[in-house]
């Protein structure tokens, strides 16, 4: 009986320890919409000229879900068409990982800095995404 109710221990602490993180993958705090602005400095660019290298759009934050809205514009680097895509993400670390599915991982951002109403991303090495609420 003892080994039963040890067992029966395990198991409750052990779920209960996969749904906190779970929640913690997906903080709370990332949760609604967030303005976005993505910069990328022109000496990256040698040689093109007549091009704007800021793009604005929307990160909308959900448990289950995040959705990405670029507004591309002529003459813009990032892209000339808006752009919109849904997809799961988490938070690990220092990082910010958007999966499109388990098996087709998505775009990874590291989290330079981060307050209640300010997160600045950075995307390979010279890509800034800066998110304010």
């Amino acid at each position: 009986m003892k080994k039963l109710q040890i067992i029966l221990l395990i198991i409750a602490c052990s779920c209960s320890s996969s749904s906190n993180e779970k929640a913690n993958l997906r903080p709370a705090e990332w949760h609604g919409k967030w303005v976005a602005e993505w910069e990328t400095p022109p000496e990256s660019y040698p040689g093109i000229e007549d091009m704007e290298f800021y793009m604005d759009g929307s990160f909308v934050f959900t448990p289950d879900s995040l959705t990405v809205t670029a507004n591309g514009y002529p003459d813009c680097i990032f892209n000339v068409d808006t752009l919109s895509h849904t997809q799961s993400w988490y938070v690990s670390s220092d990082t910010l990982f958007l999966v499109n599915d388990p098996e087709s991982p998505g775009m990874t951002y590291r989290i330079s800095t981060m307050s209640n109403n300010r997160i600045t991303l950075q995307l390979m090495e010279d890509i800034f995404v800066t998110l304010t609420k």
